[in-house]
């Protein structure tokens, strides 16, 4: 692996994408359908508008703990809810020909737990997290 790589070669293609426009609910049923952390959140033309965060569900609606050990949220709180009204916009992005290098420099001062990777019209083609980064730092130990 070369010393400084691309985003394009290590992000997530095509991540999944929630409209703006849908509900709060939708993001409580990917991350746990899913096993994810991060949506980005675009308009009806794919443009990014922000992005969520399992931390910004919790904010949302905190979730219960119930009797068997488990978080579980109120779906009927979540579906009052529109992504548009908590949506953090203002989203940090890069471009697909970025080093993992310059997202470092971001994400760390930052405590960015993901970058969205976009097109020159801002829509995503990918998303790059702490754990792809964790993924390329085991793979460039093992490789020594």
């Amino acid at each position: 692996m070369k010393a400084n790589p691309l985003l394009k070669d290590i992000m997530t293609p095509n991540p999944i994408t929630l409209n703006i426009d849908e509900p709060f609910l939708r993001v409580a049923e990917i991350f746990q359908e899913r096993s994810i952390r991060h949506l980005p959140i675009v308009n009806k033309q794919g443009v990014i508008m922000g992005i969520i965060s399992q931390r910004d569900l919790n904010r949302v609606a905190i979730p219960k703990h119930t009797e068997s050990g488990e978080y579980v949220y109120n779906m009927e709180e979540l579906a009052s809810y529109v992504l548009r009204q908590h949506v953090i916009q203002k989203v940090l992005t890069m471009k697909p020909d970025d080093t993992v290098e310059k997202a470092l420099e971001v994400m760390i001062p930052k405590k960015f737990g993901c970058i969205p990777v976009v097109d020159d019209g801002d829509r995503v083609l990918g998303i790059v997290t702490a754990i792809d980064l964790q993924k390329l730092l085991l793979k460039i130990l093992r490789e020594g």
